[in-house]
């Protein structure tokens, strides 16, 4: 498991530039981020590339799902 405390320090400190500045904060915020070596050569697709999203208002929450459990009886695709 990979944990991205850089991306979610970047959040922050904008929300923080913005509360100095007097500006409004978002509600929810949707980071690209790009990284890692390029999959074949010239290519703008990394190996570790990812989206990181931060909902900072939780009444922006609506509904959730809660993982099932892996059913044995069936394959397990990896």
């Amino acid at each position: 498991m990979l944990l991205r405390n850089l991306d979610c320090a970047v959040i922050e400190c904008e929300h923080a530039i913005n509360e100095t500045a007097k500006v409004k904060s978002f509600d929810s915020v949707r980071g690209v981020f790009v990284e890692g070596e390029s999959l074949y050569p010239g290519s703008g697709i990394k190996d570790k590339n990812h989206i990181q999203i931060c909902v900072r208002n939780p009444n922006c929450i609506k509904g959730y799902f809660l993982p099932r459990l892996k059913d044995e009886s069936y394959s397990n695709p990896e």
